[in-house]
């Protein structure tokens, strides 16, 4: 357990291995024309580049019609059949699609399944028919109203594939795109049973991810490619480290890279900028095992002791000083017990900050006015010297 006694705390934390890049480097090295990284815990940017510049998404739509059809009809309703009622070559859909054809059954999770593993165009067209069908409300229309409750003001949609249709397209920037994954990992986690499937098996016929990071890069389970040739190549990522971290405490990230000029150069950007985040960034923790004290002349013993009410975490940089203050509660209690709220502490890093409420680890007695003039007699009797003439008197 850690112990210490001043009021201000201040952890230095020395790591022996250089920072590869900084965030300078980084935007030179990148060739996607817009590129930013998020904490997934807290959703705080750590890196962009035109992070807020509108661009067409292409398939990376997706990600907001999973949103807005999982958020309309409810999770267990991926475990139901329909109708599959589109002609496949009367929509002229561009590749790749699900092999299904007209009148037949089809599972919504099979068609979820295909929409974010290989980004299979004619799967959201049914999504949207079974949604308009079910909760009588445009599919695009709510689309759209979710983005404006989720705060993407630049996020614009006309279709739910991302498709181009009459030189007209699905509009976000990169930032917005990381704020939407970051809301759908809040809500729906689960979304990671499907993007971070390597391939896809239906009709005896196997369909292969899109996102080559699967595999290749530890971590990476998830989120969604696209590519128009109004949007060029782009890439929402995430990536859990939390074996990686060293602590235990989760740590997951976001990235998204946009206008990429080859499918190549958005997996090489996106390394990157992984790469820049595992190397740069770690968890803080501060457990509820860890005991603090602090001065109060008005307890007996005059310190109190305290931990908080829960593990705390906070992102921090590798090299940075973390620094934690305590405040007591003004109108502390004449007997304290052991689990009492007494105060909270704030653990602040370059990056942020988190607050916790902290808890007595034991029992703490408020001085009686008794107990105080007990304690000024001895003090004056020290003060005065008495105490060595009452030795040298009994000797």
């Amino acid at each position: 357990m850690k112990r210490t006694s001043i009021f201000i705390i201040t952890f230095i934390i020395l790591i022996s291995n250089i920072l590869k890049a900084n965030a300078g480097e980084l935007k030179y090295e990148l060739n996607c024309k817009s590129a930013v990284l998020i904490d997934a815990e807290s959703g705080r940017v750590l890196f962009d580049k035109n992070k807020d510049e509108k661009r067409a998404i292409a398939s990376l739509t997706k990600l907001m019609t999973y949103y807005t059809f999982i958020e309309g009809v409810g999770n267990e309703y991926k475990n139901n059949f329909i109708i599959y009622n589109i002609d496949n070559k009367k929509f002229n859909y561009d590749e790749p699609i699900l092999n299904v054809n007209y009148g037949e059954k089809v599972k919504i999770d099979d068609l979820i399944t295909a929409m974010l593993v290989f980004s299979a165009n004619n799967a959201p067209e049914v999504l949207e028919q079974e949604f308009c069908r079910t909760k009588k409300e445009d599919f695009i229309y709510r689309m759209n109203e979710n983005a404006k409750l989720l705060g993407l003001n630049n996020t614009h949609y006309i279709n739910s594939s991302g498709l181009t249709k009459n030189n007209k397209y699905n509009v976000s920037t990169a930032y917005e795109q990381a704020l939407l994954s970051y809301n759908i990992l809040k809500q729906y986690y689960d979304i990671l049973k499907y993007t971070s499937l390597k391939s896809f098996k239906y009709k005896n016929k196997i369909y292969f991810s899109t996102n080559k990071l699967l595999g290749n890069f530890k971590g990476v389970d998830g989120l969604k490619t696209g590519y128009t040739e109004e949007a060029g190549y782009c890439l929402v990522t995430t990536i859990d480290v939390t074996n990686s971290n060293g602590n235990g405490k989760p740590l997951r990230f976001i990235s998204v890279v946009l206008g990429c000029d080859t499918k190549n150069d958005r997996f090489e950007d996106t390394k990157k900028i992984l790469n820049y985040a595992i190397n740069n960034y770690e968890n803080f923790v501060v457990t509820n095992k860890d005991v603090f004290e602090i001065e109060n002349k008005d307890f007996i013993g005059e310190k109190i002791k305290y931990s908080p009410r829960t593990d705390v975490v906070v992102l921090k940089k590798k090299n940075e000083t973390v620094v934690i203050n305590c405040q007591l509660n003004k109108n502390l209690k004449n007997n304290i017990k052991k689990g009492d709220n007494v105060g909270k502490i704030t653990i602040k890093t370059s990056v942020g900050q988190v607050e916790v409420d902290v808890v007595a680890t034991s029992d703490f007695n408020r001085k009686s006015i008794f107990y105080k003039i007990k304690e000024y007699i001895f003090y004056l009797l020290k003060e005065l010297g008495w105490f060595g003439w009452i030795k040298l008197k009994t000797i």
